[in-house]
Order: C-alpha cells, then sequence, then structure tokens
C-alpha cells in the first residue's frame, strides 16, 4: 500500500492510500480444477498396500503350516496304528480305542479247586507252589499231578490252539540268582508235566521266571509269601 500527502481545503494535511493491483498472473488456491495427490496420501497408500501383501503372505504361511501339521498327525497315527497292530500279533494285545470292548475274547474257564481270572484280554490260572510240588522239592505232588490233569483236560477243551505261557513265582528272602533258579526249575517241571504226561502240544508253551519280583499277595505275612510263591499259566488270545 502506498500513502500520500495532501492539504485540502481547511488547510489541514490528510492521507491518501493507494491499493496494490493483484497481478493477474496471481493463482489462488483452489482456484485450478486440477486436483493434485500430496505426498502424504502416497505414502499412506504405500504403507496399505505393503500391509496387505504382508498379511496375504502370512495367510500363505500359516495354511502351509496347518498343511505340514495335518501330514504328521496322519503319520502319528498311522504310526500308533502299526504299533499296535504288531503289539496284538506278539501277544494278543490291542491298545487301540476302538477295539478296546471286544479284547477279552476268551472266555474264562471254571476248574474246581483252582483260581482263574481274566487279566485284560488274558486268561490267567494260578496255581500255588504248596499244592503243586513236594516239600522243598521241584517234583510234582500227588495233588499238584491232579490240579494239572484238570487243567490239561480244560485247555484241550476251551483253549486247544492258544499260545500259554508259564509263568513261575519264587519265594522272597531268596538272592537274585537263587530265586530265579527256583523258579524256573519249578515251571520246567510243569512244562514236563503238561507236555510229557497230559500230551498238550509242546510249542503251544513258554516259559518264564519272574523270581520274586511280582508279588501278587502282600509280603508282610508269612500267609502272604507262601501264596506269592506260584505257577502262573497265562493263556493268551493269539494262536500258535
Amino acid at each position: 500500500m502506498l500513502a500520500g500527502c495532501q492539504i485540502g481545503p481547511d488547510g489541514k494535511f490528510s492521507w491518501t492510500k493507494k491499493d496494490n493491483p493483484v497481478s493477474s498472473d496471481t493463482t489462488i488456491a483452489g482456484d485450478k480444477g486440477e486436483n493434485t495427490a500430496s505426498p502424504a496420501n502416497d505414502s499412506a497408500l504405500e504403507k496399505l498396500t505393503a500391509d496387505n501383501e504382508s498379511l496375504h503372505a502370512e495367510l500363505a504361511k500359516a495354511r502351509q503350516q496347518f498343511r505340514v501339521t495335518a501330514s504328521e498327525v496322519d503319520l502319528i497315527k498311522q504310526q500308533l496304528k502299526e504299533a499296535n497292530d504288531k503289539l496284538a500279533n506278539n501277544a494278543g494285545i490291542d491298545l487301540s480305542a476302538d477295539n478296546a470292548p471286544s479284547a477279552n475274547t476268551l472266555e474264562a474257564v471254571s476248574i474246581e479247586g483252582i483260581v482263574v481270572g481274566r487279566d485284560k484280554n488274558t486268561i490267567r490260572i494260578e496255581l500255588p507252589r504248596s499244592q503243586l510240588f513236594n516239600a522243598n522239592t521241584v517234583t510234582i505232588s500227588n495233588d499238584g499231578k491232579t490240579m494239572l490233569d484238570r487243567i490239561a483236560a480244560a485247555i484241550k477243551q476251551q483253549y486247544p490252539n492258544q499260545q500259554i505261557m508259564l509263568e513261575a513265582h519264587a519265594a522272597s528272602g531268596l538272592t537274585p540268582n537263587d530265586d530265579h533258579q527256583q523258579a524256573i526249575q519249578q515251571a520246567t517241571s510243569v512244562y514236563n508235566y503238561l507236555v510229557g504226561m497230559t500230551q498238550l502240544p509242546a510249542n503251544q508253551f513258554s516259559l518264564a521266571s519272574k523270581g520274586k519280583n511280582h508279588p501278587r499277595y502282600s509280603t508282610a505275612s508269612d500267609q502272604g509269601r507262601e501264596a506269592n510263591q506260584r505257577i502262573e499259566l497265562i493263556i493268551y488270545a493269539e494262536t500258535f
């Protein structure tokens, strides 16, 4: 703005103002029709694009990981099935949940004066040592022979094709070597009688000595310790 000094009719000074003209070349923001994108908008768009690409990459990675995990689960299931099948073939045991209700395929036989029980899918026939052998020997007593004759008859009728384990349990208080030696001698005597005298097939039986490692009754009393000295016939569902 330019100002000038003039003297008016009354003789006084007065100021005059002169406006600067607005140049025709001056452009006022917003007057033009063209729209120009700001740098801030460009940056935000680029960030959204990058985030979108990153999310797609994460989704693809998650899908791939899911496929890998699913394959690993299927492999573990297959390995478990194979292990169960092998165990069933070797010992008549099947751990799969689907087969649990039908696992006990053998019927428990009733033999007069002899304890017979079911252990999962096996049958256990328990023979006390005191009723099998003459005192302080591994020789089958007369009562023992009668007992084994009844057992042999039941096996021929009820379990003619089943594998049978003769499992011997010795007295407590012996040394580890002595208790296993005693147990295997007792199991061998029973095996020889069943195969030699009752004509049961030799390949139907296998022998095992447990020594004093698996007591069934309390070892705190003489009666319990005596009862732990026993022969068990374990009858499997698996055939020979």
